[in-house]
């Protein structure tokens, strides 16, 4: 999974980036992100693995969205089509009010947006050519058109597709578009140390109003990004210093973070043992044998049954002996839900 970090320009997105990767000046673009997960690292206090592996995500520094050069705007948008969901960074440091801070973010949102109208009308002027070429035999590509009309008029009011519902046939078609304005997101305020807590609020609220206006209900969250750069190139001991000096529970990275896992619809499962504890990334709805498939293809393809029990029944009783005493470990078969939390142990034979 993939999480384009997206602003303009000086809204401070790389530092974000940097903050996220955790290293001091970074010239790459693109990091592996863990996802905290304090459940993962109970279980491998329990079981002591060599290795504890948690679940990851794919975190990229997106060109400044404002650009004008035409190649970094090709780049910039091709680019942003293969991301899952995006980090849209609003440079609150700079607004000197909430006028400034509605304003940037109706800007990022604006440029966005016209990246996906111009596909849009285009792809309508060429289905319209088609349409008439083809004449009776044209119903694969009145469909494409009636999706067409649906979503055109959404975007020349400015508003963003994820706002919209569609169908699996609408979905299908849709996946060759790669559209940026249907994708999750999570807006995020770079503040600075002098940002008091009435004025975050009010940022906050104006951010909150432009999407409401639009019906959009992305998540709204506002962080120092430079402070958490500062800390994240500290070592974990310093990091927990820190915290604790603070009465910081939690850094805004986290947050960030684990907001946009779950804008990505996905849960965590986890695999234990004397050899590795590890968390994996499914989605919601997935079942047993999608789970096997992201350990192994093979375990996919072999699948017999999973034996899966609750991380917090076997963090609560002690192990997988006293889980399977107290019944809480159960077999389940291919069309059984995966939950957030499970711990998954695949039977397969091939």
């Amino acid at each position: 999974m993939k999480i384009g970090i997206a602003g303009l320009s000086g809204a401070g997105k790389t530092l974000l980036f940097n903050a996220f990767i955790g290293e001091e000046e970074s010239r790459q673009t693109s990091g592996i992100v863990q996802v905290p997960d304090e459940r993962l690292f109970k279980l491998s206090a329990m079981f002591n693995p060599p290795s504890t592996v948690p679940a990851t995500v794919i975190c990229e520094d997106c060109l400044p969205v404002d650009t004008k050069v035409k190649q970094d705007r090709i780049k910039l948008f091709d680019g942003m089509k293969t991301m899952d969901a995006f980090v849209m960074t609003i440079g609150a440091y700079r607004c000197f009010d909430k006028d400034a801070v509605k304003a940037e973010v109706e800007k990022l949102r604006f440029e966005i947006l016209m990246n996906d109208l111009d596909f849009v009308t285009k792809r309508v002027e060429r289905i319209e050519r088609e349409l008439r070429a083809l004449g009776k035999n044209a119903a694969e590509k009145e469909k494409e058109a009636h999706l067409l009309q649906k979503i055109q008029p959404v975007l020349e009011a400015e508003k963003y597709l994820n706002t919209l519902e569609f169908d699996e046939q609408e979905l299908k078609i849709m996946a060759n578009y790669n559209l940026l304005t249907v994708k999750p997101m999570l807006y995020v305020l770079n503040i600075t140390e002098n940002t008091d807590e009435q004025q975050k609020n009010d940022f906050i609220a104006t951010v909150r109003e432009v999407l409401s206006k639009n019906n959009d209900s992305s998540p709204v969250i506002a962080i120092n990004a430079k402070l958490e750069w500062e800390v994240s190139i500290l070592d974990e001991e310093e990091i927990n210093m820190f915290m604790e000096e603070y009465g910081i529970k939690e850094l805004a990275k986290n947050r960030i973070i684990n907001e946009a896992f779950s804008l990505l619809n996905l849960l965590t499962f986890f695999t234990v043992g004397e050899d590795e504890c590890r968390a994996w990334n499914i989605r919601h709805g997935d079942t047993a044998v999608d789970a096997a498939g992201a350990i192994h293809s093979d375990l996919a393809r072999g699948f017999i049954r999973a034996e899966v029990v609750d991380c917090r029944d076997l963090m609560e009783l002690g192990g997988l002996n006293e889980a399977k005493k107290a019944g809480k470990l159960r077999l389940e078969g291919k069309t059984y839900k995966v939950k957030d939390g499970d711990i998954v142990h695949i039977m397969y034979n091939i």
